[in-house]
C-alpha cells in the first residue's frame, strides 16, 4: 500500500477541507448538495489511491481518470453553492484553488503515462 507523496497528501488535505465544509453547510440546514460534494470531493483521493495500486499502465491511467471526473463533479457542486450564496467567495476561490492543483498534478500523470507507454486516447 503506497500512501505517500505529494498527491496522495494534497488529495487528502482537500477531502478533510471537503468535509469541514459539508458540515459547515448541514450546520446552515444544507443537506442535499452537502452529500453531493462530500461524495464527490472525498472519492477524487479514493479513486487516485486505486490508480496507485492499479495492474497495468492502462488501468493506472484509468483509474486517474476517474478521479478526474470526481474532479469536475466537485467543482460543479463548488460553483452551485457559491453562486447560490452557501459559500462566500473568498472560500471558493481558496477550495477552487486546491482542487485546480490536485486536477493538474493528475491530469499530468496521466499524460505522463500515457505517453511513455503509447496508450492511445480517443
Amino acid at each position: 500500500m503506497r500512501t505517500q507523496g505529494i498527491t496522495y497528501e494534497k488529495t487528502k488535505a482537500f477531502a478533510i477541507e471537503v468535509i469541514a465544509l459539508c458540515n459547515e453547510l448541514r450546520d446552515k440546514g444544507e443537506y442535499v448538495m452537502s452529500k453531493q460534494i462530500l461524495k464527490a470531493g472525498t472519492s477524487i483521493g479514493a479513486n487516485y489511491c486505486e490508480a496507485l495500486g492499479s495492474e497495468s499502465p492502462q488501468d493506472f491511467v484509468h483509474k486517474l481518470s476517474i478521479s478526474l471526473k470526481e474532479a469536475n463533479e466537485t467543482y460543479f457542486w463548488l460553483d452551485i453553492l457559491h453562486t447560490s450564496g452557501y459559500i462566500d467567495t473568498d472560500r471558493f476561490d481558496t477550495i477552487k484553488a486546491q482542487l485546480e492543483e490536485i486536477y493538474k498534478m493528475m491530469n499530468s500523470a496521466s499524460i505522463t503515462v500515457k505517453k511513455r507507454n503509447n496508450i492511445l486516447t480517443q
